[in-house]
C-alpha cells in the first residue's frame, strides 16, 4: 500500500500526513548509509520516497519493477528463481538497504520476499544517482555498501564450489547466533525461525540433507532446538566444522 497520498490540512487527514512524515523520517534514520546527508538532501529523499507495507510471503520488490527499499521493520529475503530450484542471496531486516543493484543494472533478475509484515521505504533509482552525484559521502557510503555485498557474493559463490554443506550450514548457524543470537542457559538461541528449507536455499543444498546435518550437528551436542528455532550449544566446535 502506498501511503504517499495526499491528506486534509486538519482532522484525521493532518494527523495522517504527521504520521506518514514520521514514519518515513524514522524508516530513513535506521539506514546507515543515509547518516551523513544534509537536511535539505535528507528533505528531497523523504519527499520522493514512498511508504509500502507488505504482507507475509508477498514480493517487496520484482525484476519488473526496479526500486530501492529501506526496510523499517520485519524481514525480507533476497532470491534468484530459476526453473530447477530458489537460491536465496540474502535475508534482510531494519535499517537495511535491497535492491541496489537496480543503479547498474534495471533488469536484475531477482526478487525480495517477505518473511514477516514489512513496513518499507520506496526509492526511486533515479533519486539515489542523483543524491550521488551531489554527495561524495553519501557515493562513498553506496559503493562501500554494493563492494561489501559484492565480496559476500564472492565468498558465497567460492564456499558453494569448495565447501561441503555440513560446512556450508556451520557456517549459516553461526552468522545467525552472530546476527539473531539471544544469550541462553543453553547457550546461544537464534531467535529468528529458519526452516530448513530456507537455510537449504541458502547454502545451495536440499532440504533433506539440511534435515540430515542439522540432526548430525544436534546429536553431537553442537546445538539444540527450541519450537523451531536453533540454539547454539557449541560455537566453537561448529566453527570446527566450518
Amino acid at each position: 500500500m502506498d501511503s504517499n497520498a495526499p491528506a486534509l490540512q486538519n482532522g484525521s487527514g493532518a494527523r495522517r500526513l504527521r504520521t506518514t512524515e514520521e514514519r518515513r523520517t524514522r524508516i530513513l534514520a535506521r539506514c546507515r548509509v543515509f547518516e551523513g546527508l544534509a537536511a535539505e538532501v535528507r528533505e528531497r529523499v523523504l519527499n520522493g520516497s514512498a511508504l509500502v507495507d507488505a504482507d507475509r510471503r508477498e514480493s517487496l520488490c520484482m525484476p519488473s519493477d526496479p526500486a530501492i527499499f529501506v526496510i523499517g521493520s520485519g524481514r525480507v529475503r533476497r532470491v534468484r528463481r530459476t526453473q530447477e530450484r530458489e537460491l536465496t542471496l540474502g535475508y534482510y531486516g531494519p535499517g537495511d538497504l535491497v535492491g541496489e543493484m537496480s543503479l547498474v543494472d534495471p533488469e536484475a533478475r531477482l526478487e525480495t520476499v517477505v518473511l514477516d509484515y514489512v513496513e518499507a521505504l520506496r526509492i526511486p533509482p533515479r533519486l539515489i544517482k542523483m543524491v550521488m552525484g551531489e554527495d561524495l559521502g553519501f557515493a562513498a557510503a553506496m559503493h562501500r555498501l554494493m563492494g561489501e555485498r559484492r565480496l559476500m557474493a564472492e565468498r558465497r559463490i567460492d564456499a558453494l564450489l569448495t565447501r561441503s554443506v555440513e560446512s556450508r550450514v556451520a557456517e549459516f548457524l553461526i552468522d545467525a547466533s552472530s546476527r539473531h543470537g539471544i544469550p541462553d542457559s543453553r547457550g546461544i538461541l537464534v531467535g529468528v525461525k529458519f526452516t530448513h528449507q530456507e537455510i537449504a536455499s541458502f547454502v545451495g543444498s536440499t532440504r533433506e540433507t539440511v534435515t540430515l546435518v542439522l540432526g548430525a550437528f544436534k546429536r553431537g551436542g553442537l546445538i539444540a532446538t527450541d519450537h523451531r528455532r536453533v540454539v547454539i550449544r557449541d560455537v566453537a566446535g561448529l566453527r570446527k566444522r566450518v
